[in-house]
């Protein structure tokens, strides 16, 4: 039995709707639908009565729900208990490649001089990564940039530590782009233009970085693109000519075929770290601590 059947059926069996569940387990419809099938031909019978109007448990579909989320819940707490033990040895730390790359080696010195004894495990990402990795973090801290909205700092899913940089909207244009020649763009004057979006990224995430309208309420045309595309691949699709990047004013390529133009009616972004939810210990707390000290943001 496989654990990604195991977690398709518990999210149906607590919600009650494929849809709900895979929005929260954060994989496609068809995905969550194809695993409890994939777990009910190993079982030998239906576990759900679906039609078009409810989902709901069979009775065996009750039966295996009492029994099996004790011991997946034990599992869980299991791992999560000895990634916090691994944890006091060493601390894995993935940094946005859009991050400044002063940032990083002043963060981690800090750290390190709070904590000489903890090894740090360095590794770098796109932005949108953590919007793949689920529950299921590569990295103990991810230090990248967040919209600088308060209702993000609420969410259940994971905590937002010191803002270590704040910086203004801006675009990513090809050299020739209308837009590279203007100072300045006025967030109003995006909704003319083709704007790359991260299509698998969570929407109530998505709409704080890219808005589906501007501020005056004219609607963006965001065109969908992998949220695990990264910067390099950005830069080379804003190269082409036509599509436009949002991205923030202290992004800076070596390519001279794009250029960055800041953008005036849009809040700005928040260089910090993040964790998830009831996975913080005594050694992302001191990281945290090494953020606040390092802090360009007043």
């Amino acid at each position: 039995m496989e654990m990604r059947e195991i977690e398709a059926f518990l999210a149906v069996a607590e919600d009650l709707h494929f849809g709900r569940a895979a929005e929260r387990l954060r994989v496609s419809t068809p995905r969550v639908s194809q695993a409890v099938r994939a777990l009910e031909r190993r079982i030998g019978a239906p576990l759900f009565e679906r039609t078009s109007r409810r989902v709901r448990l069979t009775p065996l579909g009750e039966q295996l729900l009492a029994e099996i989320r004790p011991a997946y819940e034990r599992m869980d707490q299991a791992i999560r208990r000895a990634r916090r033990s691994a944890s006091h040895e060493f601390l894995r730390v993935g940094v946005a490649t859009s991050v400044p790359a002063d940032i990083a080696p002043r963060l981690i010195g800090a750290f390190e001089r709070l904590r000489p004894q903890c090894a740090v495990v360095r590794s770098t990402h796109p932005n949108t990564d953590p919007a793949r990795w689920q529950e299921n973090w590569p990295v103990d801290v991810f230090v990248g940039w967040l919209p600088s909205d308060p209702a993000l700092r609420d969410a259940p899913e994971f905590r937002i530590g010191p803002t270590l940089l704040r910086d203004e909207r801006a675009v990513l244009v090809a050299a020739g782009h209308p837009l590279a020649r203007r100072a300045v763009i006025d967030a109003e004057q995006l909704a003319d233009y083709d704007i790359l979006y991260p299509s698998d990224f969570p929407a109530r995430f998505a709409d704080l970085w890219i808005p589906a309208r501007t501020p005056a309420g004219r609607p963006l045309r965001r065109m969908p693109i992998s949220a695990s595309a990264s910067l390099e691949e950005a830069i080379m699709l804003v190269a082409e000519g036509e599509l436009v990047h949002l991205t923030m004013t202290s992004l800076r390529t070596d390519d001279p075929h794009v250029v960055t133009v800041p953008v005036s009616g849009l809040p700005p972004l928040d260089c910090a770290p993040v964790w998830l939810t009831g996975t913080e210990t005594d050694l992302i707390h001191d990281f945290a601590k090494a953020a606040e000290q390092t802090s360009t943001t007043p």
